[in-house]
């Protein structure tokens, strides 16, 4: 079980991290590193941008196998929502697609709001547009791409859910649901950078944002649950 007071004490360690890293990879762009690499040893092309391994399974695959997931998922919630089959653990299938939903819904609205290209689009990169900074966001650049945060990474760490989702009962598969949504993440993540999908901060912001999701989420979810989640 995990002590409700720790986790936001952990969460605060963890966002005040995040910001400074994600302040000091801004400002030094260091972002840049690893794009110029994969682009480089792409033949100074996005070479992997539309390979059958990164696009069509990695890609579109998995987000078909996500969406089947998530359908299983709102099935299931569905089901336990009947008297007959409502348990204990209704409320918890309640906050995981809760979780996974908002996820998923933030994720979209913030690169429609922030607009920035991906690195395929810039000129840096053999795109045509120029690199806008994220403090120059404004009016003129609105929607003009849609690359910031990453989306597709978010369907392994908006998972992540399934920590809280079984810490309590069954702490040891909660472990590895964590570490395999995270894997799963970061995989997802890096097969978009080498289609020069995104920068590696975009995926960092993403597993942020799914993190936080589902901490505040199953906290105020079973907030009546005494102590511990």
């Amino acid at each position: 079980m995990v002590d409700r007071t720790y986790l936001l004490r952990r969460w605060f360690h963890i966002a005040v991290t995040f910001v400074l890293a994600f302040v000091l990879i801004e400002l030094l762009d260091l972002k840049f590193l690893i794009a110029n690499q994969l682009y480089q040893l792409g033949g100074i092309q996005w070479s992997l941008r539309h390979h059958f391994i990164t696009e069509d399974i990695l890609h579109r695959g998995v987000r078909f196998a996500n969406l089947l997931v998530i359908l299983l998922l709102l099935v299931i919630t569905l089901i336990k929502s009947f008297p007959s089959f409502r348990g204990d653990n209704h409320r918890r299938y309640i906050l995981l697609l809760l979780s996974v939903l908002l996820s998923f819904g933030l994720i979209n609205y913030l690169k429609a709001i922030f607009g920035m290209d991906c690195p395929w689009d810039l000129r840096l990169y053999g795109g045509s547009r120029p690199y806008i900074e994220l403090w120059e966001f404004n009016d003129t650049h609105f929607s003009s791409g849609r690359c910031f945060p990453a989306g597709h990474s978010s369907i392994g760490f908006a998972w992540s859910a399934l920590y809280f989702f079984w810490i309590k009962n069954r702490p040891n598969l909660a472990r590895v649901a964590l570490a395999l949504s995270l894997a799963l993440g970061v995989t997802l993540g890096f097969a978009q950078q080498l289609r020069g999908a995104h920068f590696f901060l975009d995926d960092l912001t993403t597993a942020f944002i799914c993190w936080t999701i589902s901490v505040f989420i199953f906290y105020v979810g079973k907030r009546d649950e005494k102590t511990n989640l």
